[in-house]
């Protein structure tokens, strides 16, 4: 019985179309680190909304 054996260029197209098993949880990984740093982003502007209100507040009592 023959082992099946691929080559490089085999092996990257089948990466590049997410095929392979390590394409996939790399793919998986870049999409929770977006979700990870659009959630932040969010929290950052949640934080400069506050800042701001506080700022605006403070004119106004202080």
């Amino acid at each position: 019985m023959r082992t099946a054996t691929m080559n490089r260029r085999a092996y990257s197209r089948r990466f590049w179309e997410g095929k392979t098993r390590f394409s996939q949880a790399v793919r998986r990984t870049l999409e929770e680190l977006e979700r990870q740093k659009g959630q932040t982003k969010k929290d950052e502007d949640e934080m400069a909304d506050i800042e701001s209100s506080k700022k605006r507040l403070s004119g106004v009592w202080g």
